[in-house]
């Protein structure tokens, strides 16, 4: 279990401060930083945006500031914890103590504020949230480092993947999707498999069996009305999908689950 030894959030510095630690901490430093600022990375020094992240082993150096490029923005701001080692979320290459940007930093923020709340606070699981807060900020880092900066597209995919999920009603389609992003058909297709994995029909099939099989197993609406709450006007259509996803017929599903 991780276990955090001190932490502080949105600490601010004035622009003369320094960090100059040649052998760093006992511990493992993480830091987010909310404004511009230059990290000492190899030989050289490194100026980053407002947005990014650093993770520093146990024992190793630490020499960074406020940019110096930036002399609009008055302070240094950032949020930062000790990890007790040994920690082995990470994988063996993740580039400690390099500057990771963040994408959509402010997810980071607000799950960073949640294991500091929980650090000071008094609940019976504290602990065990501490723990798992920590490794999914620390794997959403991680994430991070393995990304380039994601192009506006993706933004749109993910709300209209979402909307997909929350209204598995709806009449989705290929042509009408891909209008509403204003790209072509073949490119919708090729960008919705390189980000998710999956294509957007199987993305809609999916959501529409999930919903079935909640509505199944929470109401007492028929088989028909299941389906056509779920998209399908065809009741056998809607069969034949359920079964080949959960290799179960809905009848079934609801008897087996009840």
């Amino acid at each position: 279990m991780l276990q955090i030894t001190k932490i502080g959030e949105n600490t601010k510095h004035d622009r003369q401060f320094l960090v100059d630690r040649p052998h760093g901490h006992p511990v493992l430093l993480l830091i987010l930083v909310k404004t511009p600022a230059r990290f000492f990375v190899g030989s050289d020094w490194t100026e980053t945006p407002p947005g990014v992240a650093v993770i520093f082993r146990a024992g190793q150096k630490h020499l960074y500031g406020p940019s110096l490029n930036c002399p609009e923005f008055p302070a240094y701001i950032d949020d930062w914890l000790h990890i007790q080692p040994p920690v082995s979320v990470l994988s063996d290459h993740f580039p400690y103590g390099k500057p990771v940007l963040l994408h959509n930093e402010e997810e980071y923020y607000s799950l960073f504020h949640l294991i500091h709340t929980e650090f000071y606070g008094a609940s019976l699981n504290k602990n065990r949230i501490i723990d798992h807060l920590t490794t999914a900020l620390l794997n959403k880092i991680e994430d991070a480092s393995n990304t380039k900066e994601y192009p506006e597209i993706y933004y749109q995919l993910t709300s209209l993947r979402e909307c997909i999920y929350q209204n598995p009603q709806t009449e989705w389609n290929v042509s009408d999707m891909a209008a509403s992003l204003h790209i072509s058909e073949g490119y919708f297709h090729s960008v919705y498999k390189h980000f998710f994995d999956t294509t957007c029909i199987t993305d809609v099939i999916n959501s529409r069996i999930q919903s079935a099989s909640e509505l199944l197993t929470s109401t007492s609406k028929s088989i028909e009305e299941v389906a056509e709450a779920c998209g399908y006007h065809n009741t056998e259509h809607f069969i034949r999908q359920f079964r080949k996803k959960n290799g179960i017929t809905p009848a079934r599903y609801r008897k087996t689950m009840r």
